[in-house]
């Protein structure tokens, strides 16, 4: 979760340091430090509490010289978040300094031995312990690097390290271990290192991401080694060019990035058809593995937070286009259970960041099981694209800065019903008329988005009088079931305001004992064969007295009756059958409730890009 960045070289160190971590605040907003080494005054630190700019301020009227460096922002895993608690952390004689991310596994262990050697720790944090046992190796008689190395022998758990010494000033040390970490190969012998290359893109695209257990030694004259877990020097160590657009980083007029993200998802989506439906210039699709696609029977979905809705959405489209027995799985939850797939499964997992650890770790269980991985993922770089056997399906949506995610969601979905459209094609399931319609329908998909997106402010009018409720219920059904459980994850994430997705069936099944006046009920109500029994729902809960509010196509005068509140929406899918007249509901339905989030947090004064307690890219079980 948190992000980390380094430098070392011949230009000062802090503003490098200071602009990379900017760009990494997504991964966690608890606290932020740097350490600097200067062959004058030796290693100091600057850190605290809060968000960067209370960092930016403290380091305001100090000389933060040096020209080597590492940095920090925390999301609180272990120990709360305070001064002590932020990174980076020392050892006893404050000649080491490291920064993590991860999860010591065996930190009580570890601390137990260095305090039973007199080793004093001023902080609750379990990364701390890393310090101590560097420093403690150094004692010994090791150079860094190979105490580096006896660190990752005895530590269990997760980590991305960065450790620079005074006495051996001339050196940037870092390792991994289920946690991502790249080399960034800058110009004129300067050297970056950072959790996530976005950090280090404004100074060089050119990096080399570190592989499980290796070592990667940077040094002051621009040169580096990369060893493996041997020991045996890499001699040719793979370095990829990324790309990158500047203008996503601008909130283009917008107030917020959220706001700017969740109008871009036409163009995005637009970019993602033009490229993959036929006719498109894109082959990704056609790049994954045929064979796996071909022979399918059977697919397992693999999500977490916004990603498993998505997920679920797949579910939906996956089995009744290309009639494939799909089951969905938390990510977190796969991790505990055996895999139970044949050799003709297939899982495809989708992650925003590509590095969520529980997804890659579930991912890497099933791949030793020899089951093939598919990748649904917004980066070309990330650790799943890079392990996922059967190919990777991008995103393509540019970089999204709001913690909540919102364009991604639409992107996931829209890779997932191309690929059931694809799936459909080669095992026949769908006469070819139906498929050329639903094809057609999908093509009108961004046009319609931008008209829904057009009625931002009706929206904002209908769901502000209800911005003093305390509990929201959100109701759907087939498609839109995991839309509704969508809806309320944005409304909790962005006001912090209780919220819950049934399925509307099942309200009756005991949610509907939480019903009354104060509570507000949000359904969507759409056209197809499920309607009448989704209003129904609707009905049960406003005869409870809650205000029923609710999402629905444009020219439905009944459903609108009888509701509080109305968020229309174009109407789609007037050409297909009844069973599948809402299927691409989704896609337009999602902007009223990530547009209504946003507002509601707006007006309550709430941090909209990013809310407490979060991080973008969960790199942490």
């Amino acid at each position: 979760m948190c992000g980390i960045v380094g430098y070392i070289g011949q230009g000062q160190a802090f503003p490098y340091l200071l602009n990379a971590l900017k760009l990494l605040e997504y991964r966690g907003y608890d606290s932020s430090g740097i350490a600097l080494y200067d062959a004058e005054t030796g290693l100091t630190v600057s850190k605290c509490q809060g968000k960067l700019a209370k960092l930016i301020e403290k380091t305001s009227t100090l000389p933060m010289n040096g020209t080597m460096g590492i940095g920090h922002t925390r999301w609180a895993t272990q120990g709360v978040p305070s001064d002590i608690n932020a990174h980076p952390h020392l050892n006893g004689k404050a000649s080491v300094a490291i920064v993590h991310n991860g999860i010591i596994a065996n930190y009580s262990e570890l601390k137990q031995s260095l305090v039973a050697k007199g080793i004093n720790f001023v902080s609750e944090t379990d990364s701390e312990v890393l310090a101590h046992l560097v420093g403690c190796y150094l004692e010994e008689g090791m150079n860094l690097k190979a105490a580096l190395r006896k660190v990752t022998e005895v530590v269990e758990g997760s980590y991305a390290i960065c450790v620079i010494c005074a006495d051996e000033p001339d050196k940037l040390m870092m390792t991994c271990h289920d946690a991502p970490l790249v080399i960034g190969l800058g110009s004129g012998g300067d050297l970056f290192c950072a959790s996530d290359s976005m950090a280090i893109l404004q100074y060089t695209n050119r990096v080399i991401r570190l592989k499980e257990s290796q070592i990667a030694e940077l040094r002051a004259d621009g040169s580096f080694s990369l060893f493996d877990r041997e020991n045996q020097l890499v001699s040719e160590p793979e370095v990829q060019l990324l790309s990158h657009d500047p203008l996503s980083l601008d909130k283009k007029g917008y107030k917020h990035y959220l706001l700017k993200e969740i109008h871009e998802q036409p163009a995005v989506l637009r970019s993602l058809l033009e490229s993959h439906l036929p006719g498109g210039q894109n082959v990704s699709i056609e790049s994954l593995d045929q064979e796996a696609l071909k022979n399918v029977t059977g697919i397992t979905l693999l999500g977490c937070g916004t990603a498993y809705y998505a997920a679920l959405v797949g579910k939906y489209v996956l089995e009744h286009l290309a009639k494939i027995p799909v089951q969905v799985e938390f990510s977190s939850e796969q991790i505990q259970r055996p895999v139970l797939m044949d050799k003709d499964s297939l899982v495809i997992a989708v992650s925003q960041s590509g590095e969520t650890a529980d997804t890659l770790l579930a991912v890497k269980a099933c791949l030793r099981e020899k089951i093939k991985v598919i990748a649904i993922t917004n980066r070309l770089e990330s650790s799943l694209s890079t392990i996922a056997d059967a190919g990777s399906f991008f995103l393509n949506a540019g970089a999204e800065i709001s913690v909540a995610a919102t364009k991604s969601f639409s992107a996931q979905l829209m890779c997932l019903y191309l690929l059931a459209l694809k799936l459909a094609s080669l095992r026949g399931t769908l006469p070819e008329g139906l498929l050329q319609t639903l094809q057609n329908d999908l093509r009108c998909i961004p046009q319609l988005l931008e008209q829904t997106l057009s009625r931002a402010e009706q929206y904002k009018d209908q769901i502000l009088p209800y911005s003093g409720y305390q509990s929201f219920i959100f109701l759907g059904r087939g498609v839109n079931y995991p839309l509704a459980m969508e809806g309320a994850l944005k409304l909790k994430e962005l006001t912090y305001v209780q919220a819950a997705g049934y399925a509307s069936g099942e309200m009756k099944h005991g949610p509907i004992a939480t019903i009354d006046e104060n509570v507000p009920t949000l359904s969507i109500i759409v056209p197809g064969e499920l309607l009448h029994k989704t209003l129904h729902n609707c009905i049960e809960a406003k005869t409870r007295g809650a205000p029923s509010l609710g999402i629905i196509a444009d020219g439905d005068l009944e459903s609108a009756e009888q509701l509080d509140a109305v968020f229309s929406i174009p109407s789609i899918g007037g050409d297909l059958p009844e069973s599948l007249r809402d299927l691409f509901t989704p896609f337009l339905a999602v902007i009223p409730l990530q547009l209504m989030a946003y507002y509601l947090a707006e007006y309550l004064g709430k941090d909209v890009d990013q809310p407490r307690n979060l991080a973008k890219s969960v790199t942490v079980e």
